[in-house]
């Protein structure tokens, strides 16, 4: 699939990773465990953001977003996190700049993630709001900010990416 092909698929990704999070951020609530599946969507809708991003530019190959250990294949979330702050990859402004602390939180969202979908056990400690906002405002930059695609073309999911983003922001603790 082309590069530019991949950006309405991606950012449906997002939305429906975002309605995951957010059903289950109402839930934990009385289930803190499900802090866990928070950080499930929470990670699938970063990933997906990644790979709207890096797919954006007129000159976006498919491989950008591709693992290249196995070609067709989206990359990790870690390896697109990666490229998404290269000037290899994005330039400024949609290049993704992270502080120490929002590197920190979204290793700790991932490393719930991955707990959960590796059947890794309980062993991570469940993530605070500050990591699981730390994933939303790099979906944020990624999506609505400073997107490498034409927003103009996306209105309608982004209008919806940034309602979800919003509510969850506010659920967490941050205006949005």
């Amino acid at each position: 699939m082309p590069a530019h092909g991949r950006i309405a698929p991606a950012l449906g990704a997002v939305l429906e990773g975002l309605k995951l999070a957010a059903r289950e951020y109402d839930g934990a609530a009385e289930d803190a465990a499900r802090r866990r599946w928070v950080a499930v969507g929470l990670v699938s809708a970063l990933q997906a953001a990644l790979v709207a991003a890096l797919s954006g530019y007129e000159s976006a190959a498919a491989e950008d977003a591709e693992d290249p250990s196995r070609p067709g294949r989206l990359g990790p979330v870690v390896l697109l996190l990666r490229r998404a702050r290269s000037p290899e990859f994005l330039n400024p402004p949609e290049r993704l700049d992270l502080s120490g602390e929002a590197q920190r939180g979204i290793a700790a969202v991932i490393d719930a993630r991955n707990d959960v979908l590796h059947a890794l056990g309980e062993g991570t400690a469940l993530p605070e709001d500050a990591a699981f906002r730390s994933v939303l405002a790099a979906i944020r930059h990624a999506c609505l900010d400073h997107p490498a695609f034409r927003p103009d073309e996306h209105g309608v999911l982004l209008a919806l990416i940034g309602d979800e983003i919003s509510a969850l922001e506010r659920a967490t603790g941050q205006a949005g």
